[in-house]
């Protein structure tokens, strides 16, 4: 009979130990998986609404089906998928992530997304984002729809060290700057 205590003793000493355990893994899980999938999450206005409320990032680099090719430089990665595009900061070692309805024909890969040293570009249907290294954060010019016209793709989408450069459909030239922000050409 005494054995028997003793047994139950170190059994229920066990089941505490293993909850425990169990409680502090699923904490550090949780924590892991927020601050991993939503470091840094803005919308653009046309990521807005119930569609966008339920949808969860799996992952901080998931930005939805279909994905281009992720695009890298010296100092950032971007990733770039039918629900937005994401960014690895070199020098703050944080993903900055952009939710937008995006264009993913095949054709204007390379185009709607590029990265170079200073400037990643993320264009959507209805809204156009850089991210500006210098301030290291995402900078949107809302309800603009991008000219993404296979035949002027080159002309259309424009990333230099000094400025990023979008045309609009049927519209003006669109150029941002990291001392002057978007300006309309």
């Amino acid at each position: 009979m005494l054995q028997s205590t003793h047994t139950v003793t170190i059994s229920s000493e066990g089941i505490v130990m293993r909850n425990v355990i169990l409680f502090c893994v699923a904490i550090v899980s949780v924590l892991f998986m927020a601050t991993g999938a939503f470091a840094g999450d803005i919308s653009a206005p046309s990521a807005r609404g119930p569609q966008w409320d339920a949808w969860s990032p799996r992952a901080t680099t998931d930005v939805g089906n279909p994905m281009f090719k992720a695009l890298s430089s010296k100092t950032m990665d971007l990733y770039y998928g039918f629900r937005g595009g994401v960014v690895f900061d070199r020098s703050t070692n944080k993903w900055e992530r952009i939710r937008m309805v995006t264009i993913t024909r095949s054709a204007v890969q390379g185009h709607v997304n590029q990265v170079n040293d200073a400037f990643a570009l993320a264009a959507g249907l209805h809204d156009i984002a850089v991210y500006d290294f210098s301030k290291h954060r995402w900078v949107v010019l809302e309800r603009v729809t991008p000219d993404d016209s296979t035949g002027m793709l080159s002309k259309s989408f424009v990333v230099t060290p000094e400025f990023v450069q979008v045309k609009q459909l049927n519209g003006p030239f669109w150029k941002y700057t990291s001392a002057a922000g978007w300006k309309r050409q």
